[in-house]
């Protein structure tokens, strides 16, 4: 997934304007797409924390304090690790 799901693109639009059905739909719809938005984030975190490692040389322990966990965690985040099963998750 290179960009948000579809429904968090538009987040802006559906705060402006008048309330109308459509834009009860395009909430409803925003909402349902949550679990996907948290799995954007997730690769997207992951991402990034691997390239500071492995391009920057950036080690886990110092962006531990910077993400608010242990340096343990930063490396389960690199290694794709979740810290709570999701649905169709093995962890």
């Amino acid at each position: 997934m290179t960009k948000p799901p579809a429904p968090f693109e538009q987040l802006a639009d559906l705060a402006a304007g008048g309330e109308s059905i459509d834009q009860a739909v395009a909430l409803t719809q925003a909402l349902a797409a949550i679990p996907d938005l948290q799995k954007w984030l997730r690769e997207r975190r992951q991402h990034v924390v691997r390239t500071l490692h492995e391009r920057d040389g950036m080690s886990y322990t110092d962006m531990a304090p910077r993400l608010g966990v242990k340096p343990e965690r930063v490396s389960g985040i690199a290694r794709g690790h979740s810290r709570s099963p999701r649905k169709g998750s093995s962890e």
